[in-house]
């Protein structure tokens, strides 16, 4: 915006991409006979879906497939909250599966979980790692091993976490990030609660056995090619020797 010879940046948040998903409306229409089939709301850039939830009458919609596209681009789909104006009515929702067609790829029908303040709902988390670039088993040549890169978590419909952070800044060669080690939000938890998972690694590098282990087989190699040409030399020698025999 400019405004006498000056111009002025508005930037955003860090948080405003969720914000703007859980308190904007998004048009959908509920599906009826009137509507038409599946395959021709798909030839009008419609994406047909069901709503349900526990306790609740299941509702068939459909929604553009590029809003369902522009909500998929922002990296946290799977765990946040969105609200959807069906023909007026408000609906809270938790995006839960996706399916596509097996040839074209194309999205052809979506699944979303009606929530309330109160719903529990089961959600896969991003884990971030920070201080990698201050991480000591980093420093000295260690690599990170991610085993879980998402973590299904329990909680709240009113209470995901947008991520789950481990910082790496006291991290050595040899230790592992387990699920204990992770602060979770309050009312959080993981799905998994018979064992203490492991989410990641920091492992030796291999690099250094790898070089050794192909200089082995070079010298090898090359031990092997002197060893024949000593042989070749001393059988022609022999042949040598039986041929003024035999004279």
């Amino acid at each position: 915006m400019r405004l006498k010879g000056l111009t002025l940046i508005l930037q955003c948040p860090p948080f405003s991409i969720k914000f703007f998903l859980f308190m904007s409306d998004f048009k959908a229409i509920e599906r009826n006979k009137d509507i038409g089939s599946n395959h021709s709301l798909l030839m009008k850039g419609l994406v047909p879906g069901i709503i349900y939830g526990k306790g609740t009458e299941p509702k068939k919609i459909a929604l553009e497939d590029k809003i369902i596209k522009k909500l998929m681009g922002t990296g946290s789909f799977y765990s946040t909250i969105i609200d959807l104006d069906v023909d007026g009515k408000k609906e809270k929702i938790l995006p839960k599966q996706l399916q596509y067609h097996p040839v074209s790829d194309q999205l052809i029908h979506f699944d979303f979980l009606r929530v309330q303040e109160n719903t529990k709902v089961n959600v896969e988390i991003p884990v971030e790692f920070l201080n990698q670039d201050k991480c000591p088993g980093l420093k000295k040549g260690g690599v990170l091993n991610t085993v879980r890169r998402l973590v299904e978590l329990t909680c709240n419909a009113n209470n995901i976490p947008s991520k789950l952070e481990f910082d790496l800044i006291e991290s050595e060669i040899g230790d592992a990030v387990k699920i204990s080690n992770i602060q979770l939000p309050e009312g959080v938890a993981p799905t998994i609660s018979d064992r203490d998972f492991v989410i990641a690694t920091l492992v030796p590098p291999t690099v250094e056995v790898e070089t050794k282990t192909e200089e082995t087989t070079e010298e090898g190699a090359a031990e092997g090619g002197e060893e024949k040409s000593e042989e070749k030399k001393e059988e022609s020698s022999d042949n040598k020797e039986e041929n003024k025999e035999s004279k």
